[in-house]
């Protein structure tokens, strides 16, 4: 009934307004077909806010019909498609939005117009009019004279970061150096920078330099300019591997205030208290009198709970940055808040040692540095290795159809072509798959066969299950006619396994469903690669000998005989009942940064910055750290799955070991009574591990899916 009574006078109002202008006399009456449309539009804001969205959506559809050029028809189209929207029906959407003059609606309308072009873009997943719509965005931040959106700078980096170069290029072209074209070209120079080809960086810099610039582009026509002045190069190469390592703990008792802003409440509290965890333990706050290694500290931390937003996560910042004594603040967790908390920092002028994922390029004197892992170094990391150092040159990538999977494929792509590889298959897969077949057939050739080649694998198939009902001699016989088997043009039948490794940037729950999956559709021998997602201790429970051979970076490795790392993984384990993860880790070596700072004498703001931004290189406990002009540059620790067990490859100095299937032998005859006593046959495996011994060219039928063998 209350409901009822708060839309009488809308329903009064909006129907004699539509039976006004149905008369001869008022139809073209422009005041009346206004006055109709505003009332649908407030009609249909009050039904949706009693949750009735289809009868909103109605009651804008009808008075759009009826007067489509109404003065405020364009405010009502925009409500209308995003409603659609909301609702899932993205080509409608489309289709109302394409039909909103822009001019006329007012700047607030304007600019949730164009979030809804930008979004519907991305839902039907063409860049160039995400890029477009975008970069009017941008244009109307800038006439506006408006600070940059966080959330624009958001959707523009994981856009830009999950584009292929030639991708890139094209949109550079089409852009016509209005924006984003200079964060196209920087993204470009960046690509060029990091496979030392400085000619090209240098070009892509002279496009930016020419585009138009939005809201903070000079900055970063300036950041990259003094990067590329730097030297450049390859960030891997800059950075030595963990064979000359340094002291992890600072052994210098020090004095200051710092402050720490962590999510320690709500869903993602565990992953602050992690982080809380390492800055403690580096702090000193758990060390014993007498302890040479990690002296008692005389540090004070300031913490304030971030929760989860990017309000809260300022609100901290600012409280942090109002207390002089703090000299620099460790958090910046979680994005968005570690977005506006790096915002902050710069706008309060406080140092900011940040542990979120996302990459920026920090210019001289800017007051964030990042020490969060960085997933797409990562992913150049693994596949530097295994081009250059298992010299492999074909890969295929299995990634999750999320932002997070499209930036890493495109950034491993990348660094695979920069060194002269190829990737040859690529499939993905949505992010909420439980079941890998689908995705993985597609990766092996099992797309648009012809009902010849379909009918072949089904009798394969068929023959297959049936020899592992027959006896030894018989089954390898059968097993043989399915291995001939061809297609209607003789030739081969999936799977097509030409690819050596596979790169897959994923978490390690799903690693740990795929790998399984992989070997049951014939995928063996091949070296699996990841990031450090992969990095949990329930990853080998979860998919055990599939993984062996696998390769990925992580942030941290409990398992590490280096002596500054060890010393970290069991103080950390004494104190906290469980070995540190790459969240604990990194924050551990922020601590110590600030803490190198204070021991050289910072005693404010501007000396801690200073000393922050002071070219150094160590070996922390995430990896090897090098900072200079441009900022942090971090080499992960690299790990394998060797015989079921986890390895450092940077300590072993050898990849893990990986189990390549070998084709099955044709059955051998029956020996004869008269010849001599037989000794018992060594399994076949065992020959690849004997020193100096012949590799077996074949194994016993049914051995193909032996496990690797034990140490």
């Amino acid at each position: 009934m209350k409901v009822a009574l708060r839309l009488a006078p809308l329903l009064l109002l909006i129907t004699g307004a539509l039976l006004a202008c149905s008369t001869p006399a008022t139809r073209e009456s422009g005041r009346d077909a206004a006055r109709a449309v505003e009332a649908a539009e407030r009609l249909a804001a009050l039904q949706l806010q009693d949750g009735e969205a289809e009868l909103a959506r109605r009651t804008l559809t009808r008075v759009l019909q009826s007067h489509p050029a109404a003065a405020r028809s364009d405010f009502a189209r925009l409500q209308l498609a995003e409603l659609l929207l909301a609702q899932n029906r993205a080509a409608q959407a489309q289709r109302v939005a394409r039909q909103i003059k822009l001019s006329r609606l007012d700047a607030a309308s304007r600019h949730k117009a164009l979030r809804l072009l930008a979004a519907l873009a991305a839902r039907r997943a063409d860049p160039d009019a995400q890029l477009f719509w975008l970069g009017r965005l941008i244009e109307t931040q800038t006439a506006a004279g408006e600070a940059p959106d966080l959330s624009i700078e958001s959707e523009l980096a994981d856009l830009l970061a999950a584009l292929p170069d030639t991708a890139l290029r094209a949109a550079a072209g089409k852009l016509a150096g209005r924006p984003p074209a200079v964060r196209v070209w920087l993204q470009l120079g960046l690509r060029a920078l990091e496979s030392d080809e400085r000619a090209r960086a240098a070009a892509a810099l002279e496009e930016a330099r020419r585009a138009s610039p939005g809201p903070g582009d000079d900055a970063r026509i300036a950041a990259f300019a003094r990067r590329l002045s730097f030297g450049g190069g390859s960030l891997l190469r800059a950075l030595p591997g963990f064979a000359a390592t340094g002291p992890a703990l600072a052994k210098t008792r020090v004095s200051g205030v710092l402050g720490v802003a962590l999510p320690l409440s709500g869903d993602f509290a565990d992953f602050g208290e992690e982080a809380l965890s390492g800055v403690a333990l580096a702090a000193g706050l758990f060390a014993k009198p007498g302890d040479e290694s990690s002296p008692p500290s005389a540090l004070q931390l300031r913490i304030v709970d971030t929760r989860i937003g990017a309000a809260a996560a300022t609100a901290a910042v600012e409280t942090l940055a109002a207390e002089p004594q703090v000299l620099a603040i460790i958090g910046g967790l979680l994005s968005p808040a570690s977005e506006a908390a790096a915002a902050t920092a710069r706008r309060t002028r406080v140092p900011l040692l940040a542990l979120g994922l996302r990459e920026r390029a920090g210019a001289a004197r800017d007051f964030v540095l990042r020490l969060g892992r960085t997933p797409r170094l990562d992913a150049e990391q693994v596949a530097a290795y295994a081009s250059e150092t298992l010299g492999l040159s074909r890969f295929a990538i299995l990634y999750p159809d999320v932002p997070y999977g499209r930036a890493l494929r495109a950034a491993f792509w990348d660094a695979v072509e920069a060194r002269g590889g190829e990737v040859v298959s690529i499939s993905r897969y949505a992010a909420d798959a439980t079941d890998f077949s689908t995705p993985i057939r597609r990766l092996i050739g099992y797309e648009l066969l012809s009902e010849e080649v379909q009918e072949a694998l089904a009798l394969r198939d068929r023959l297959r299950k049936r020899a592992k009902r027959l006896p030894p001699e018989a089954a390898a016989a059968l097993r043989a006619e399915a291995a001939a088997l061809t297609g209607p043009e003789l030739q081969p039948l999936p799977p097509f396994v030409d690819f050596e490794a596979l790169f897959i940037p994923d978490s390690y729950e799903n690693v740990g469903l795929i790998a399984p999956h992989l070997a049951f559709h014939g995928v063996r021998g091949v070296r699996l690669l990841g990031g450090s997602p992969w990095h949990a201790p329930e990853l080998l429970s979860l998919a055990g000998r599939h993984l062996n051979g696998a390769v990925f970076s992580a942030g941290s490795f409990g398992a590490s005989e280096r002596p500054a790392l060890s010393a970290f993984n069991q103080r950390y384990h004494e104190r906290f009942g469980a070995p540190p993860g790459d969240l604990a880790a990194a924050a551990f070596d922020a601590t110590h940064l600030a803490i190198l700072a204070l021991a050289q004498g910072a005693a404010t703001r501007a000396d801690m910055l200073r000393e922050l931004r002071r070219e150094r290189s160590f070996a922390g406990v995430s990896g090897w750290l090098s900072v200079g002009p441009e900022g942090l540059r971090r080499r992960s620790h690299l790990l394998g799955v060797d015989h079921g067990r986890l390895m450092s490859i940077d300590e072993r100095g050898a990849p893990p070991y990986l189990y390549i299937p070998l084709p099955e032998c044709e059955p051998e005859p029956a020996p004869d009574a008269g010849d001599a006593p037989h000794a018992i046959a060594a399994p076949p495996e065992a020959a690849t591990l004997a020193e100096g011994a012949e590799t077996p060219q074949c194994i016993p039928p049914g051995g193909a899916d032996a496990p690797p063998p034990s140490r």
